[in-house]
């Protein structure tokens, strides 16, 4: 993350473009603009001010106060936005403080291949809920454990296969079964007073 933004500030800020040709937008209220959005990534940090503001009374307390400490969790396409453009508006603002630490996910592929919702191409959770009804633990536990924290990953059904009989329930069943019998068997299926935090 670095290493991307210090190349964008060594060679000097270049133009970004912050439009783009569609009908569906912020239309930009210039003359000769017609046809032309705002770039989704240029106004939308601007929403998470407002869905604070809208969602809390204290919403100030987490943009403006200088012992507020800010930090973003993003993916790596997001860096520069994150990191560059968005911390210039509030600093040009002048009311608010920027993040102080952006953590950046690497990306995460879908069998093999970059998840992309125009080619139908990501587990949606809508279809999720309804195949696997009740087991949406399921996909929490392997959506993070392969989280891409430090590299690109891959999902798999396969390995969503694996990690459910493997992890959750041969390791973790397993685990939970063998204690609650030893409780019952050693301790009259109550938690002993010493084991109470």
């Amino acid at each position: 993350m670095f290493g991307q933004c210090k190349s964008w500030l060594d060679n000097g800020l270049q133009s970004r473009a912050m439009t783009r040709d569609s009908n569906w937008g912020i239309k930009v209220p210039l003359p000769d603009a017609e046809g032309k959005v705002l770039y989704v990534w240029f106004d939308a940090p601007i929403g998470y001010i407002s869905a604070t503001k809208e969602l809390t009374e204290n919403w100030a307390d987490y943009w403006c106060k200088e012992d507020t400490r800010l930090v973003h969790f993003i993916g790596k396409d997001n860096i520069v936005f994150h990191c560059i453009i968005f911390p210039a508006m509030l600093k040009g603002h002048g009311g608010f403080i920027v993040p102080d630490n952006v953590p950046a996910n690497e990306f995460l592929n879908i069998e093999g291949e970059k998840v992309s919702t125009s080619r139908n191409w990501a587990v949606w959770v809508h279809d999720y809920i309804k195949d696997f009804p009740d087991q949406q633990d399921i996909l929490r536990y392997v959506l993070c454990s392969t989280a891409p924290e430090t590299k690109d990953n891959d999902f798999t059904w396969k390995d969503f296969q694996d990690r459910n009989n493997n992890e959750l329930v041969a390791n973790l069943g397993n685990f939970v079964n063998r204690t609650m019998v030893l409780m019952h068997k050693l301790c009259g299926g109550k938690v002993p007073l010493c084991m109470r935090p």
